[in-house]
């Protein structure tokens, strides 16, 4: 990674902060950086081809930024891709892996009836703000998320989900389905990757009905004490989703 941000960039009280930037904000270079290191690192995909990708889709391009502060850095992102003439990047490219066209895809998924769409293009979140003891930086990406399409109206949703990423939001109850009832494909440097639609006025109410089922599930059995990282899995996991929909311990670190 480059040097530290400006300190003028992180002033945001306590150690973790989200932000939600537009793509000439100086923390977007930082979110571009974040995406290009993790993709690099995990697919094999260059600055170049990374340019190549996405830079056409810039001026509609929002982040959603989560900053480390004591180390003055960004620690992950999430791009969002609005409807522009340059058109949804997973639309865009999908056809080519699960048949059908565009027209297709937006007339199976209801996405004709006038409501607002975005593309959830990235998310990217640096090594060591991962794993099971670190999910704040992934938590609070998610939960701006949330925050943001609630306020901007959104209804329709779409991305390309490489297997690991895809497995934590079907842990959490996100109710994303295969566009077209596609199967998975390779797709830039990732050997099992989806397609994706989902209605997010389902989103709430499915990852609710998620965590309940969850707190239930851990609660210890003797099976599951043979067990103790599922277990520990289902707990945080239940604890994710309930963030995700409420807020607790999350609202006062988003600054929209």
């Amino acid at each position: 990674m480059r040097h530290a941000l400006p300190r003028s960039l992180t002033t945001y009280p306590g150690r973790f902060a989200a932000l939600l930037t537009g793509p000439d904000h100086p923390l977007a270079d930082a979110a571009r950086l974040v995406e290009q290191t993790v993709f690099e690192t995990e697919f094999g995909l260059d600055a170049d081809t990374m340019k190549a990708e996405y830079s056409g889709y810039d001026a509609a391009s929002r982040f959603i930024v989560v900053l480390d502060q004591a180390r003055r850095r960004a620690a992950g992102v999430i791009r969002l891709i609005d409807e522009s003439p340059a058109g949804l990047k997973t639309l865009n490219d999908a056809p080519a892996h699960i048949g059908g066209t565009v027209d297709d895809i937006r007339a199976h998924h209801r996405m004709t009836d006038g409501r607002r769409a975005v593309d959830v293009a990235t998310l990217a979140v640096l090594p060591e703000y991962r794993g099971a003891h670190s999910v704040l930086v992934s938590t609070l990406l998610y939960r701006t998320l949330y925050r943001v399409f609630h306020r901007d109206g959104i209804t329709h949703v779409v991305a390309m989900i490489d297997e690991p990423a895809y497995r934590n939001l079907r842990r959490i109850g996100t109710p994303f389905v295969p566009m077209l009832g596609s199967s998975p494909f390779a797709y830039l440097g990732s050997a099992e990757n989806r397609a994706l639609y989902g209605d997010f006025r389902e989103f709430g109410p499915a990852i609710t009905r998620n965590a309940a089922a969850l707190r239930h599930r851990a609660r210890a059995s003797v099976s599951d004490l043979l067990h103790p990282r599922r277990l520990l899995l289902r707990r945080i996991a239940a604890r994710v989703a309930t963030s995700i929909v409420t807020g607790e311990g999350l609202d006062h670190r988003i600054h929209l």
